[in-house]
């Protein structure tokens, strides 16, 4: 498990020229085979529709069939159960009236009983009698009739008017108060205000008040009432005749005589307090729902209905009482309808036990064939239709559409889509059965298709061709011509079926082309294999674009080279022609391909380049058939065309005579230039051969290229720095990649609160944390320290934190860090190899380490992120630590001039005076790059890096011990580090180390992993492949040959290079190489780091006297020889002017010599300046007065810096 991530293909852009396809040659394999097919599959495709057809057809029959029957079934059943309700609805109102009826009569007759009962010598005592317990009698009969209101008028002739007030008045007050004992069982609803008792007969206003009745022939005045009036008043002797309603039902009762009941018009009735209503209706407004009142006489003779009317009663009814508590609770919506003969109409609607009063008017909206009429009128008088003054009444019930709901339900649909879905499911069944079938289906023809296809990439199509009629032949019993495609595509046993019959060709007239990546071999040595893959295929994947687009065929790849041959299968004449414009396609592709993917795949891909070789003459084509069956080419072409690709050169196009008369044959003669030694080819003798220049198109053809990933190639900053060069700037936008790729878990791990705000200027290490003992010292190597203490494992971090991929850095962020490495990179000095090219090279190595830190196999899936934690010390789990490695590897030779700190100290330079005789490089190099990142422009980046204050703490301290790690000469560092490492590894063989607690043994053995990456990334060229190693190696030669003609080292180099390489390699690169393997967290890659310094060890031993003799020639003709004063003093004057400087005598001779160097011609030189005074001491980070100095002001260069470890071995070489 690596901690760190490599940028996959995919995030490449991997765009090419838009070549069209050429439609010459070529067959578009899968609709070829699809044609084939195409006849067998009609009558299927015919089938599948009927049988779709039918299916859709049965489904949509038998779903509506169920449907309607269901729906009919409930709408009869929905008619029937309404008929059931709508029969006890108005058998209940019928019942009502029936026992309204009998109520009012057996009141009557009593009243008539009880008044004989009081005769006095046969005397009637009417109209001078109140019966006793009238309140006790009404209870009982407003029970039987459901009545709200019961009361009893006297018949009062005008001439007994004046004595029956005389009979009244004095008894007035006991009968009320007797009543209100009956009805409440107390008087606590009686007003005793009698005041406003008026003794006469009265009648009421319309204001509400009472007046003595006019003079009339009779009257009817009220003389008890149920329930009893709340007060003492004119209710008592109010002559009802005066009120038009009651006065014509009482006409009524006079001229029916006979008649039982006679009832009025409807109108609400509010005599009754609001409480006593909403007891007897289901609406608390009841009191205003529609009433009756219902007239019934009292005559003298009870029983004898033509005896004299001697009283009245009237009685009070709602209209809803005859509806309440009928239904069940779950029957709802039932609507009455109620009218009478004086056209008045109301409406209700029964709710289960509830009536509810809609309104007035027929106010039923539908159902009106469902209507059920019941006749409420049940006078027996022949006349009681006719009389004026009462009103008959009807009722007609009708059900609604909540009523229907109940009973209209949602079943027919759910079983209608239970049928729908039943077909439907057969359908899906059917139909993936069918998919099924038409996939696998399609997968055969497209399988037969790709392999059509795959066999038309490896084998030209007349040889396809011929296998397949091959094997129509032996379908059809004819003999095989030209061998089996059986044979050719069986597994495993092609190469035993009719070995006798090859599938082989003879081509006179073809070019053969290999193109070979010069480089690839140490470049991929360097890199993750995803990252070689990338390379490739991108490569590869452009070139067989082009391939299509100019008709020639690919043949394979192998490994790196890539090999194509026009001329076949479809012969050609200008097949050399085609080639050389293929060679020239590909080679400008090849450099806009690696420019861009420079950036994602680091430094030296945009130094790759193709070496092509060309050979034209026969080729034997086939099928060489086996276990791994694939087309190939064989003859002496492709032997002398391998040999011409492995004598080329990089970025061009070799080819033979034959292929170069060819080409001039056809009218490209100037494309042909001739080389001017001959090579000599193993098993060919020396042969004349050419270099190939297309001309005409190439401009054009290069244009189109570049073009098509121009939007790639063009960096996304604008560049921080104008005079770095484009390959400088290609390593930027790498480093910067890397960066942010790190920059990414640093944000991802942190809580909400102590996240940095987009768009936050907040500077860095603003808050404040515990740092005792932490101190920021005079110097960087002060700072050094034996233990750097790294945060422990948070589960509960680790399982909320952010995916690192899903972070968004703010562009603000991206150009201040893009703007950073810009001039970092401008602070690099231009030397042969402590230049910027080497920070990158470095940077990769670090980055690669750091992906190869794994966990053992052994470890517990379930907690591996703990389980990688505590096997590699923390490392892991901390992107701060990560980070800062990789920055510490970008800035570790800061402003370095190409000698070592021995001389800077012997030449007595400024920086000696600050930083003593110690590491005057690195600590120059730290402050330098610690400076430029301390810089306001920098803000908004330090607070997405350290927001806290312990963030920024322990960020310095691991770049503190990483830079100051690459000085290994330092005798006194060297020794601190060597206990360190056997205290920490080697605890068990010495019991003198015992540490005081086991976090410190944890973060001490962290401390070395981090300082052993970036020193094996600073000399990792000597762990890598050869020709890397090579490069590096004389890059460092040529530094301390300038060095030596500059006067700033004692010795040539030549002098000891040789020897001194193995030294290096047995005192200090093979050592290291084993410690990475023994801290045990790097897993293969110690191993292939060991395996690597081992071999260029022995190609040293081998080779190196031969190599340093090289060096020393391309130097001495780079530099000049020593003496040269001439070219000595072009190197002074190509350095900066601080070390121009340290070199007066030279200069000096230089002068007196005469040269005159042309200072346009020479690089940039830096501005002389004076020497500033050392700073004053710097404030402890842990002290408590303690807060982060603002950056000094940027220091002088005075031509020190940071020196590799290479350099440092040399030393100790010269030294012993």
């Amino acid at each position: 498990m690596g901690i760190l991530k490599h940028y996959p293909s995919q995030d490449l852009d991997m765009s090419t020229t838009d070549f069209t396809e050429s439609s010459g040659g070529e067959r578009d394999e899968i609709l070829e085979v699809r044609k084939q097919s195409h006849r067998e599959t009609a009558r299927v495709r015919m089938w599948r529709i009927l049988v779709t057809l039918a299916l859709l057809a049965t489904a949509v029959a038998v779903t509506v069939t169920t449907y309607v029957l269901l729906v009919d079934r409930e709408d009869q059943n929905f008619r029937n159960v309404f008929d059931q309700f709508s029969r006890t609805v108005g058998d209940a109102a019928i019942e009502q009236q029936a026992n309204l009826r009998e109520a009012l009569r057996m009141m009557a007759d009593s009243m008539a009983l009880l008044g004989a009962a009081h005769s006095v010598n046969g005397t009637s005592p009417w109209p001078y009698f109140i019966p006793e317990h009238y309140e006790q009698l009404a209870l009982d009969f407003k029970l039987i009739a459901r009545a709200e209101f019961i009361s009893m008028q006297n018949y009062v002739t005008h001439e007994q008017r004046d004595s029956y007030i005389d009979f009244i008045t004095p008894r007035y007050q006991d009968f009320v108060q007797d009543a209100h004992m009956i009805a409440y069982g107390n008087l606590d609803n009686l007003n005793n205000d009698t005041s406003k008792y008026q003794p006469y007969i009265a009648q009421k206003l319309k204001n509400g008040s009472f007046v003595p009745e006019e003079d009339h022939p009779y009257y009817f005045a009220r003389n008890v009432q149920s329930p009893p009036a709340r007060k003492y008043g004119p209710t008592i002797n109010n002559n009802l005749l005066a009120n038009k309603i009651i006065s014509d039902g009482f006409h009524a009762i006079m001229s029916l005589q006979t008649e039982r009941a006679v009832m009025t018009n409807i109108k609400p009735f509010a005599n009754l307090p609001e409480d006593e209503h909403k007891k007897m209706h289901s609406s608390p407004d009841g009191a205003k729902n529609p009433h009756s009142f219902t007239f019934s006489p009292v005559h003298r003779i009870a029983g004898d209905e033509t005896s004299d009317i001697v009283a009245m009663f009237a009685l009070a009814t709602a209209w809803d009482v005859s509806m309440l508590n009928l239904l069940p609770s779950n029957v709802k919506g039932m609507i009455t309808v109620i009218s009478n003969t004086c056209n008045q109409t109301v409406t209700y609607r029964i709710d289960g036990a509830d009536a509810w009063y809609l309104g007035e008017g027929d106010l039923h909206t539908d159902y009106d064939d469902m209507g059920v009429y019941v006749d409420l009128n049940l006078q027996t008088h022949p006349d009681a239709r006719s009389t004026p003054g009462h009103c008959m009444y009807s009722m007609t019930i009708y059900p609604s559409k909540a009523f229907e709901d109940d009973y209209k339900t949602s079943t027919p649909g759910i079983f209608a889509a239970v049928v729908a879905g039943t077909f439907l499911m057969v359908a899906v069944v059917y139909f993936i059965y069918d998919t099924t079938v038409q996939n696998r289906n399609e997968m055969m023809i497209n399988n037969a298709a790709q392999s059509n296809a795959i066999v038309s990439s490896f084998v030209p199509d007349h040889l396809r061709d011929r296998i397949l009629q091959d094997k129509k032949e032996r379908q059809a019993g004819g003999f095989k011509k030209h061998g089996s495609l059986k044979m050719f595509l069986n597994d495993g046993k092609g190469g035993n079926v009719d070995a006798g019959r090859p599938l082989a060709d003879l081509f006179l007239n073809s070019t053969v082309l290999f193109a070979d990546i010069s480089g690839f071999t140490a470049w991929s040595s360097v890199r993750e294999p995803s990252q070689v893959f990338t390379l490739l295929e991108t490569l590869f994947q452009a070139f067989d674009k082009v391939a299509k687009k100019r008709r020639i065929f690919k043949v394979e790849t192998v490994g790196d080279c890539y090999v194509a041959v026009s001329g076949l299968p479809d012969p050609r004449p200008d097949h050399a022609v085609a080639m050389a414009r293929f060679g020239r396609d590909i080679l400008a592709k090849m450099r806009v391909l690696t420019k861009e993917l420079e950036v994602v795949l680091g430094p030296d891909t945009g130094d790759l380049e193709l070496r092509i070789g060309m050979h034209s003459g026969p080729v034997t084509a086939g099928v060489l058939r086996g276990e791994r069956t694939r087309f190939q080419l064989f003859g002496d072409t492709m032997n002398t065309c391998s040999r011409l690709e492995s004598s080329s050169e990089r970025g061009r196009i070799h080819c033979s005579k034959e292929t170069a008369d060819h080409i001039i044959k056809d009218g490209n003669g100037h494309w042909i230039h001739k080389r001017t030694d001959n090579i000599a080819a193993k098993g060919k003798g020396s042969l004349e051969t050419f270099w190939v220049i297309v001309e005409g198109e190439r401009a054009a053809t290069i244009a189109s290229a570049v073009s098509s990933n121009e939007m790639v190639t063009t960096s996304k900053f604008a560049p921080s720095v104008p005079f770095l060069d484009e390959r400088t700037n290609r390593l930027i936008d790498w480093n910067v990649e890397m960066l942010l790729h790190l920059l990414k878990p640093i944000v991802a791990r942190r809580t909400p609160a102590n996240a940095p705000k987009k768009g936050s200027s907040k500077k860095g290490a603003s808050s404040s944390c515990e740092t005792t003992g932490v101190k920021l010292g005079a110097t960087p190597l002060e700072e050094v320290r034996e233990i750097i203490t790294l945060p422990e494992f948070d589960e509960k971090a680790e399982q909320e934190q952010q995916q690192p991929e899903e972070v968004e850095i703010p562009q603000e962020v991206e150009q201040q860090l893009h703007h950073l490495v810009s001039k970092i990179a401008s602070m690099y000095n231009n030397n042969p190899f402590h230049n910027f090219d080497h920070a990158s090279h470095v940077v990769m190595s670090v980055i690669k380490l750091m992906s190869r830190i794994v966990a053992p196999s052994h470890l517990d899936e379930d907690a591996a992120d703990k389980a990688l934690h505590d096997h590699t010390y923390g490392i892991t789990s901390d992107p701060l630590t990560q980070f800062a490695c990789t920055f510490s590897a970008l800035i570790h030779d800061v402003d370095h001039v190409g000698v070592s700190n021995a001389q800077l100290v012997k030449e007595e330079v400024p920086l000696v005076d600050r930083y003593g005789e110690r590491s005057v490089a690195e600590q120059n190099s730290l402050d330098l790059s610690w400076d430029l990142l301390m810089d306001p422009t920098y803000d908004t980046l330090r607070a997405f890096l350290f927001p806290t204050k312990c963030d920024m703490v322990r960020f310095r301290q691991l770049v503190v011990n990483s830079v100051m790690s690459t000085d290994i000469v330092d005798k006194e560092m060297k020794k601190l580090r060597n206990d360190r490492w056997d205290k920490a590894f080697k605890n068990g063989d010495n019991a003198n180390f015992v540490d005081e607690n086991p976090r410190d043994e944890v973060n001490r053995k962290a401390t070395i992993v981090i300082e052993h990456i970036i020193q094996a990334s600073d000399i990792s060229h000597t762990m890598q492949h050869w020709h890397v190693y090579r490069k590096w190696n004389q890059n460092l030669f040529e530094e301390l040959y300038v060095a030596y003609l500059n006067g700033r080292t004692a010795k040539d180099p030549a002098e000891f290079w040789y020897k001194g390489e193995f030294g290096f390699f047995d005192f200090y690169i093979i050592p290291l190489t084993q410690k990475l393997r023994d801290c045990g967290v790097f897993g293969v890659s110690s191993g292939e780091y060991l395996d690597y310094a081992t071999k260029n060890r022995a190609e040293w031993e081998a080779h190196g006297e031969e190599a340093v003799a090289q060096m020393i020639k391309e130097a001495r003709e780079k530099y000049g020889v020593p003496g040269d004063i001439k070219e000595a003093a072009l190197q002074v004057n190509r350095m900066p002017r601080p070390m121009r400087e340290l070199s007066q005598p030279l200069e000096a001779a230089a002068a007196s010599a005469s040269v005159e160097v042309s200072e346009q011609a020479l690089p940039m030189k830096k501005p002389k300046s004076s020497i500033p005074s050392p700073p004053p001491p710097r404030v402890s980070w842990g002290s408590p007065e303690a807060s982060i100095p603002p950056p000094p002001p940027p220091r002088v260069s005075w031509g020190s810096a940071s020196v590799s470890n290479f350099n440092k071995v040399v030393e100790t070489q010269i030294e012993c």
